[in-house]
């Protein structure tokens, strides 16, 4: 049965319980609330009885059938088609918990020059120093030359926060993005005025560091995220929002998880050995600890 047949049958069945029609649309609400409950109940029996309850299947169709009427019908007296909200959901659903096939994801740089593309696989290394009593760290590229300005944690607590470059290389690898390391490898797209401003311009560099420190403030709760491999998902709602009108916009929510659970194990092989080379690979999507210095 289609969703569309479902919801006309079940709209022949709302009963109208009282003069109030305010307060006739409130009931489907306190509905599925019950209904909710009665499914619980089934597990409640069912974790019980074991395989003692015979009739679990048939009474769980049952009272998830009751939570399905209800549904319908709050949609039914919204106005809201119930195809609509499934189709809605499936996308949702896909965008949080759906990696995608990789040889889709869109490369921003693929139609320009050379001279203005990432390079498809480099290796770079986070070389700890110490500067007049500050702990500090460089990134040079495998001939030594320095990449970007030596930094340092910028905080009243040695927190590491000097190797947060390895955000910005985890946006490359895994989305194909970063105006911070596009500017820091002189590679920006001058070749179109609209995109040097717009995409590589300073606007779009504030986002990805507000990112990263948005991130980071939240992966401080969360031990780094050293042990988990999910990220918060309104924490992913909120990247997705701040980036909302530039190009890395289509990136899923579960690309984005992606790329920070991943880039964090880097950052955390980083902290442990003060250090070390790192593969950035936009070819395979990956970012790698390849070893100290």
């Amino acid at each position: 049965m289609e969703f569309k047949e479902y919801q006309g049958e079940a709209e022949k069945t709302i009963q109208k319980y009282i003069a109030d029609e305010q307060l006739n649309e409130f009931i489907p609400f306190l509905g599925i609330i019950g209904e909710a409950g009665s499914v619980l109940t089934e597990l409640k029996k069912k974790l019980r009885d074991g395989e003692g309850y015979s009739g679990y299947k048939d009474k769980l169709k049952e009272e998830l059938g009751d939570v399905l009427w209800y549904i319908s019908t709050i949609a039914t007296q919204s106005k809201i088609d119930l195809e609509e909200v499934a189709a809605i959901n499936i996308r949702k659903i896909n965008d949080r918990f759906t990696e995608g096939d990789t040889s889709t994801f869109r490369i921003y740089d693929e139609t320009y020059d050379i001279a203005e593309k990432f390079p498809r696989e480099f290796e770079i290394r986070f070389i700890a120093f110490e500067d007049n009593g500050l702990q500090k760290m460089k990134i040079t590229d495998v001939d030594g030359n320095l990449i970007g300005d030596p930094l340092t944690d910028n905080s009243y607590e040695d927190d590491g926060y000097r190797f947060h470059d390895i955000f910005h290389y985890g946006y490359v690898a895994y989305l194909g993005w970063s105006p911070v390391i596009r500017k820091l490898l002189k590679i920006k797209r001058k070749s179109d005025t609209t995109i040097d401003t717009v995409e590589d311009g300073a606007r779009a560099a504030i986002t990805e560091e507000l990112v990263t420190l948005y991130v980071y403030n939240h992966a401080q709760n969360h031990r780094l995220f050293k042990y988990s491999d999910r990220v918060d998902t309104d924490v992913l709602k909120t990247i997705q929002k701040l980036v909302g009108k530039i190009e890395v916009q289509d990136c899923t929510s579960k690309q984005w998880e992606t790329c920070i659970i991943n880039s964090y194990k880097v950052f955390d092989e980083l902290l442990k050995n003060n250090g070390g080379r790192v593969l950035v690979s936009i070819k395979n999507r990956k970012l790698l600890y390849i070893g100290k210095n």
